[in-house]
């Protein structure tokens, strides 16, 4: 982030970057970082919402952050039993099975 990016934010943005920057050097979210430091959560994320809409900060972090979203790999197969229709395993190791309903 450029210093001119900085310039155009009013105090509050910048006060809320700097709570962000400072959750994120401390390793925790910021839900968990207003409940610590006793901050309104509710009032910090419109201001983050701002900075999301400038661009200022990016979307929400995790294990795929900058990364694409792909297709999943899909293979047809018999079904394991009569009353399995479909099932989809990740390599996550999360599983999602439809039954065939009951009639």
């Amino acid at each position: 982030m450029s210093d001119q990016t900085v310039e155009g934010l009013n105090e509050r943005e910048r006060e809320c970057l700097a709570h962000l920057e400072e959750a994120k050097r401390l390793g925790v979210n910021f839900s968990r970082y207003c409940r610590e430091k006793q901050l309104s959560f509710h009032q910090w994320t419109w201001v983050k919402r701002a900075l999301l809409r400038k661009g200022v900060i990016g979307g929400r972090g995790g294990a795929g952050e900058g990364k694409p979203a792909g297709f999943a790999v899909v293979r047809v197969a018999p079904p394991a039993s009569s009353a399995t229709v479909c099932r989809i395993h990740r390599p996550s190791g999360w599983t999602i099975v439809a039954k065939r309903a009951h009639t």
